[in-house]
């Protein structure tokens, strides 16, 4: 890495912090709050954004403004920050952000760890307020080829992690999407049946593949998600937040850094009945 270059984005702070420090809150939600704990002022434009423009900083198609970001840097209030992790995380929940920001930030213990986030917090926004017009926040085009790369690469991560005993039955009843969410969650309902039909096919024969080398692959996939997505659901979380938190357990599970390719795998498992239970 190039002296003073920081190889990670916004987006990918805050999509490696939600899922240990989000405590129930949307995405869109959870980027206000990580930069309001981080200043001492909330006047920017950005605080004044709406949740689907937030939802997209947090994805990665949309940026935090040069402008935006060298306000922010005005008004860094580091202890705050730091507060703000400490009082929310166990020390269980620090020594496990130390590990998934290893890459970053180095070997650190679960004492100097908040320090060490907000410190590459504040060099990630000075980075984006240095950033030369007509460079700063571009994204290249996303294919079909390389979104099926992903996905191939995400079910061989998952076939080389350690098998959990888990208390769970699979069912293997399918149910339409249509039973299983909610009306109010259309936006969720469309996305889902959207990747559904795009992907399902693809992803089937991706398991049938692997399973071929490993015949447990597809239930063991199945128990994990099943476990996870009902623990989600029995903490009262709304379907969109439960879907959110699923995504973040799968790109933390499988390795994986890409937010889209993620959203697709679970709604494969929508689809096939692992992820939300049929309305009643």
């Amino acid at each position: 890495m190039k002296k003073g270059v920081v190889n990670m984005t916004f987006n990918a702070f805050v999509q490696k912090l939600y899922p240990l420090c989000s405590n129930g809150k949307m995405p869109a939600d959870f980027v206000i709050e990580v930069l309001s704990e981080m200043t001492t002022e909330q006047d920017d434009s950005i605080f004044d954004k709406g949740n689907d423009y937030l939802k997209k900083i947090y994805n990665g198609t949309k940026f935090i403004s040069q402008k935006s970001a060298s306000a922010i840097l005005t008004k860094i209030d580091k202890t705050k920050f730091d507060s703000f992790l400490y009082e929310r995380l166990s020390d269980d929940a620090l020594i496990e952000l130390a590990a998934s920001f290893e890459s970053e930030i180095g070997n650190v213990t679960k004492d100097d760890v908040t320090t060490k986030l907000i410190d590459l917090l504040v060099s990630i926004m000075k980075q984006i307020a240095t950033k030369r017009k007509g460079t700063t926040n571009t994204v290249a085009p996303v294919t079909n080829i390389d979104i099926e790369k992903v996905l191939a690469e995400i079910v061989n991560n998952l076939a080389k992690t350690p098998q959990e005993k888990l208390d769970v039955v699979l069912k293997y009843i399918p149910f339409n999407v249509d039973k299983k969410i909610l009306s109010t969650n259309a936006l969720l309902k469309k996305d889902i049946k959207d990747d559904v039909v795009d992907y399902y096919t693809y992803i089937e024969y991706l398991f049938k593949n692997a399973t071929k080398e490993n015949t447990s692959l597809f239930d063991r996939v199945g128990e994990a998600i099943k476990y996870a997505s009902d623990n989600y659901i029995s903490q009262g979380l709304p379907q969109q937040s439960v879907f959110d938190y699923m995504v973040a357990w799968l790109k933390q599970k499988a390795a994986s850094a890409n937010e889209t390719a993620c959203k697709i795998m679970i709604s494969f498992f929508v689809q096939n009945c692992e992820v939300f239970h049929e309305i009643t």
